[in-house]
C-alpha cells in the first residue's frame, strides 16, 4: 500500500463520516454480509450502467462516505475518465475530460496497482499538482480520500474512490471493505464488458449476414451503398459512416453515400484531393487505417462538426482495383479494435463484388438504352435514305423517258437542261452513297487520310461549287492570308465544307446570307465557321446534334430531307485532323457552325 496511506489505526467503529449507518450493520462483519448481498445483486447485472446504479445505491450501506466516485482507463490504457456514482459533488465538472492515465492521484492507482488515501486539502503532493479530479474534490470540500485499484486478474481497468468531509475519516477496515468492493465491480465490469463485446459480434455477423443478403437483392447503385452505411451506422451505433468513390483521374474523392448524426457532416457530394487525409492514405496506400486518436495523428482532416476521436477507413475494391473507401468516424477514442477491422473488411468485399454487379448492371442498361436508341435511328435513317434515293432515281428515269419518247423533237436547249436534271440527280446519290460508305469506313477504322498541304481557298471554293444555292442565297467567303494554308486531305476537307454549306442552304429557306470565314484561331490553330440566316436550332438540341442519325427536330425542320450523317462525318473527319467542331444557333436569327484546323505554311517541310 502507498507510504502516505495512513490507514492502519483504530477507533471507534460507530463514528464514521456520513452519520450512523441506518441499519444493524455497524460492525464490521455486518458490512461484510452486506457486501456479499450487493455482490449479489451486482452479479445479476449485464451493462455498466446499471452495476454503477446498484452501487451508487448500495455503497453508502458498506463503507459511509460524502462522495463516491469511479475513474475507468480507455483500450489502450492511455487515459481515464472521472464519473460520479454518488454524493454532494454538484454538477461533474469531469463529465467527458480525459486525464492522461500517468496524471493525478487516479493515475497513480492505476499505475502502481496499490490503493492510496490522503488529505486532499493538506497539500504538497506532487501528484496534486494540476489534477482536475483532486481540484474538484478539493472544491467539494473533501478532507479524506480514500483510492482503490478496479482490478479483474492482471488487468487494472480503472479506481475506485470515496471522499468524506470528515478528517481521517477511513482506517483499516474501509481499505478493505473497499478493495473487496472493488474486486467484485471489477470482476462484474469485466463480465459486462465481454457480454457486451459478444452482442457486439452477433449483431456484427447478424449485419454480414443481413447486407450480404440486401446487396444481392438489389442492382441500383445508389440504393445499394445508402442501405449499406445506415444499416452498419444502426448496427454499431458510430458517429459517422460514409462511402468515398476514387477518382484517381482527377485526384478526388467524393462522398457517394452518408449516414450520420449531422447530415451535412461529409454530406454526399463532398469531395477531398484523394492524397489528403486518412481516406486518402487509405486509397493511395491501398491498405486499412486504424487511428485510435485522430488528434495525434496528422493525417486527420477536421470538419465542420469536429466531434471524431477515432477514425477507420478500409479500402472498397472491385477486381483487386481501389474503387473507393469504407470511412467510419465516432466520437470515442479506440472505438474500433482488430475484430471491427475484419468484419467490416468482410463488407467491403463484398461492397465491392456488389457494386462491380450493379455498375454491370447499369452498364447494361446503357447499352439496351443506346441499343434501343439506335434501332430507331436506324429505322428512321433508312425510310430517309430510301427516300433519297427514291427521289434523283425518279428524277433521272422521268429525264431519261423524255429523251427516249421524242429523241429527234427534242431541241438542244431542252436535251441540255434533260441531261443537266441527270448529272445533278446522279451526283446527289453519289454523295449519299459516299457518305454512307464514309460511315461504313469510320466505325471499322479503315477511313484512309492523305495529309499534305491544303490551300484553303481552294477547297472552299470547290465546296461552293459542289453547292446548289437558291437564286435568293447569296455565299460569300472571307480568308485571312495568314491561315490560307493548312495540312490536311483536301478531299475530307471539301466534304466537311460542303456538308456544313448544304445544311446552311436547306435551312434557310427564306435565303438570307450564308458567309464562310477563316481566321487566325490561336498560335497553333485557325479557325473556319459557316453562318446562316435560317430557322435556327433549338438550344435543347445543340448537344446531340453530331450524333449519328441525329437530325433537328422542328415542325419547319421535318419539311427537310436528310440522312443524320453529314454531321457526325464532319465531326470525325475534323477529329482526324486534330481539330474541335462545335455549334452556335438561335431560333429565327440563324446558325454558325465552327471547327478549328491546325495552321500550316507554304514553306513547311511536311512528312
Amino acid at each position: 500500500m502507498n507510504e502516505r496511506a495512513d490507514i492502519g489505526g483504530s477507533g471507534p467503529e460507530d463514528s464514521r463520516p456520513g452519520g450512523e449507518l441506518p441499519n444493524t450493520a455497524d460492525s464490521f462483519t455486518g458490512r461484510v454480509s452486506t457486501l456479499h448481498e450487493v455482490a449479489l445483486r451486482i452479479d445479476t447485472v449485464r451493462t455498466r450502467e446499471e452495476i454503477m446504479r446498484v452501487l451508487s445505491d448500495e455503497v453508502r450501506w458498506i463503507v459511509p462516505h460524502d462522495v463516491c466516485f469511479a475513474c475507468f482507463t480507455d483500450r489502450p490504457h492511455e487515459s481515464y475518465t472521472a464519473t460520479i456514482v454518488s454524493g454532494r459533488m454538484g454538477e461533474n465538472p469531469l463529465e467527458g475530460k480525459r486525464i492522461p492515465a500517468a496524471e493525478g492521484i487516479a493515475g497513480s492507482v492505476i499505475g502502481n496497482q496499490s490503493p492510496l488515501s490522503l488529505d486532499p486539502c493538506a497539500g504538497g503532493d506532487p501528484l496534486s499538482a494540476d489534477d482536475p479530479l483532486l481540484t474538484a474534490l478539493k472544491t467539494a470540500g473533501m478532507h479524506s480520500l480514500l483510492i482503490v485499484p478496479l482490478r479483474s486478474g492482471d488487468e487494472t481497468i480503472g479506481a475506485l474512490g470515496l471522499g468524506s468531509a470528515e478528517p481521517d475519516a477511513y482506517k483499516e477496515q474501509e481499505l478493505v471493505l473497499a478493495q473487496l468492493l472493488a474486486t467484485v465491480v471489477a470482476i462484474a465490469l469485466q463480465n459486462a464488458s465481454v457480454f457486451d463485446d459478444a452482442k457486439r459480434r452477433i449483431a456484427q455477423i447478424e449485419l454480414v449476414n443481413e447486407l450480404a443478403q440486401d446487396l444481392t437483392s438489389t442492382l441500383e447503385l445508389d440504393h445499394l451503398l445508402s442501405a449499406a452505411v445506415d444499416s452498419i451506422r444502426k448496427a454499431f451505433n458510430y458517429f459517422d459512416v460514409s462511402i468515398f468513390f476514387s477518382d484517381m483521374e482527377n485526384g478526388e474523392a467524393s462522398v457517394v453515400a452518408h449516414a450520420g448524426m449531422y447530415p451535412d457532416f461529409l454530406p454526399v457530394g463532398y469531395k477531398q484531393k484523394s492524397s489528403e487525409g486518412i481516406v486518402g492514405w487509405a486509397i493511395t496506400h491501398d491498405e486499412r487505417v486504424l487511428v485510435d486518436d485522430v488528434s495525434k495523428d496528422p493525417r486527420y482532416l477536421a470538419h465542420v462538426y469536429d466531434e471524431t476521436k477515432s477514425e477507420l477507413a478500409i479500402p472498397i475494391r472491385v477486381e483487386h482495383e481501389i474503387v473507393g473507401v469504407l470511412n467510419i468516424e465516432d466520437k470515442r477514442v479506440s472505438a474500433f479494435d482488430e475484430t471491427d477491422t475484419v468484419v467490416l473488411g468482410t463488407l467491403c468485399d463484398q461492397l465491392g463484388s456488389a457494386i462491380k454487379n450493379a455498375q454491370l448492371y447499369e452498364q447494361l442498361k446503357k447499352s439496351n438504352e443506346k441499343l434501343k436508341e439506335l434501332d430507331r435511328m436506324k429505322s428512321d435513317f433508312l425510310g430517309i435514305v430510301s427516300h433519297d434515293f427514291r427521289s434523283p432515281l425518279a428524277s433521272v428515269v422521268l429525264a431519261a423517258k423524255a429523251l427516249l419518247r421524242r429523241p429527234d423533237t427534242v431541241d438542244q436547249k431542252r436535251l441540255a437542261e434533260y441531261l443537266q436534271v441527270i448529272v445533278d440527280q446522279a451526283n446527289k446519290l453519289i454523295n449519299l452513297a459516299e457518305d454512307t460508305l464514309s460511315i461504313t469506313r469510320m466505325e471499322a477504322g479503315q477511313q484512309n487520310y492523305f495529309f499534305n498541304m491544303v490551300n484553303l481557298e481552294r477547297v472552299v471554293k470547290d465546296a461552293m461549287a459542289g453547292v446548289n444555292p437558291s437564286k435568293r442565297h447569296e455565299i460569300s467567303y472571307e480568308i485571312d492570308p495568314r491561315v490560307a494554308y493548312v495540312r490536311g486531305d483536301q478531299t475530307k476537307l471539301r466534304q466537311v465544307l460542303q456538308n456544313l454549306l448544304s445544311n446552311a442552304v436547306k435551312y434557310s429557306p427564306a435565303g438570307g446570307k450564308i458567309e464562310v470565314r477563316a481566321a487566325n484561331h490561336s498560335g497553333e490553330y485557325m479557325l473556319v465557321t459557316i453562318t446562316d440566316q435560317g430557322m435556327g436550332i433549338p438550344q435543347d438540341q445543340l448537344p446531340r446534334l453530331f450524333q449519328k442519325f441525329s437530325r433537328v427536330d422542328t415542325p419547319e425542320a421535318k419539311e427537310i430531307k436528310g440522312s443524320g450523317l453529314g454531321l457526325w462525318i464532319c465531326r470525325e473527319i475534323v477529329k482526324a485532323h486534330g481539330g474541335h467542331i462545335w455549334v452556335e444557333s438561335a431560333r429565327s436569327v440563324g446558325t454558325t457552325f465552327s471547327f478549328t484546323l491546325k495552321k500550316a505554311h507554304p514553306d513547311t517541310e511536311l512528312e
